[in-house]
């Protein structure tokens, strides 16, 4: 199966430790709360970051969504909390203790307060492939991939309606091209065509990282991050293949949504 190459992946994981240090102050500050749910102002938060936070929190609504993909969003649920609220306009987030975690870090067997809650954190992660270490992570990598396998009536589909073509490389290995959600099924449960992309198996993850986009004209953004890699030469592309069916293609709104969750990923790496 086609894979991200190792050296790409290693320098992504160390540019994302590298990130994630800059909201440890955040996480120990959620640690140190006793109650369930608490109202933080972007001020507050601001405090605590060594470098505050950067414009797309105050932007992109998806910049506080609960996502692995994201530092920041995974430093506060590290620290056993995730947003349910938030309004950019008068500049606060809410967040709720989902899980109970020990001082040195969260452990297996840490008791989640919200059920569902902890189940959708799992999801995400799934979703994402992403992991504090290699082992665990190619754990969740796999879990990934069976889950896409596990969806072929939504794989079929799209391989149809994109005439079995990535959207992005115009690679027509059809074993290689999956099912992409542009809002992921841990988010949104819809397996409409309009709600997906058919990518090559690479494209697919790093498109579930938020390292590759589509925006809602349908060009495609690649992370600064993957500037010195093969993926470059995708960067301002429209997509090459699109469904004949105006009723399948890709959802301009979803892929705005999931565009901005790029962006977001984008102005972090500044911060």
């Amino acid at each position: 199966m086609l894979s991200i190459p190792k050296p790409i992946l290693q320098r992504t994981s160390a540019a994302t430790h590298h990130d994630m240090a800059k909201y440890d102050a955040l996480e120990a500050h959620l640690r140190s709360l006793t109650g369930d749910t608490v109202r933080l102002t972007f001020e507050e938060i601001n405090t605590m970051l060594p470098k505050g936070l950067p414009p797309s929190a105050y932007e992109h609504p998806p910049f506080w969504s609960n996502t692995d993909s994201h530092v920041h969003a995974v430093a506060w649920q590290r620290a056993g909390w995730r947003t349910v609220g938030h309004n950019l306009e008068q500049q606060y987030v809410d967040f709720r203790r989902f899980a109970s975690v020990p001082p040195d870090g969260p452990q297996a067997d840490a008791e989640p307060a919200d059920e569902a809650a902890a189940l959708a954190a799992s999801d995400d992660a799934a979703a994402d492939g992403t992991a504090d270490d290699s082992k665990d992570g190619e754990n969740r990598q796999l879990v990934a991939i069976k889950t896409r396998r596990g969806q072929p009536e939504f794989r079929d589909r799209l391989l149809s309606a994109y005439d079995s073509t990535c959207a992005v490389s115009g690679s027509t290995v059809e074993p290689l091209l999956e099912a992409a959600h542009i809002v992921p099924h841990a988010l949104e449960t819809n397996y409409t065509t309009s709600n997906g992309l058919a990518l090559r198996a690479d494209i697919h993850t790093l498109f579930d990282l938020h390292l590759i986009a589509v925006d809602a004209g349908g060009r495609v953004a690649v992370s600064r991050s993957l500037e010195r890699t093969e993926y470059a030469q995708y960067r301002g592309r429209r997509l090459v293949a699109l469904p004949a069916d105006p009723d399948d293609q890709p959802s301009p709104d979803r892929l705005k949504r999931h565009h901005d969750l790029f962006l977001a990923r984008e102005d972090a790496l500044d911060a």
